[in-house]
């Protein structure tokens, strides 16, 4: 499937002073987390994207059992329009 947008919140924009902001975002929605991680899923909004920005997904949602599978991605590429956006899980919060 493809994104929705409206499922994409602005948590927090954090200061990091030797590297000036990143946005953390929270995303839910049924896609299967392999599908939500695919380089171009984000391609819709590489406007509001930038490198090193943290999303907070909540894959495979399921409203009923209020299941679903939790990846915290980083951003990894927000190139011109003609290549995709690419996110990577993010080992820094895996604690790996």
């Amino acid at each position: 499937m493809a994104l929705q947008k409206k499922q994409l919140v602005l948590c927090t924009c954090i200061p990091v002073r030797s590297a000036g902001s990143y946005k953390h975002w929270e995303y839910v929605d049924t896609d299967a987390a392999a599908t939500i991680i695919a380089p171009g899923y984000f391609n819709d909004i590489r406007d509001r994207l930038k490198v090193n920005d943290r999303i907070q997904i909540t894959a495979a949602w399921d409203a009923v059992a209020a299941t679903g599978d939790f990846i915290d991605v980083k951003v990894t590429a927000v190139p011109a329009v003609g290549a995709d956006v690419t996110v990577a899980i993010n080992t820094e919060a895996a604690g790996t």
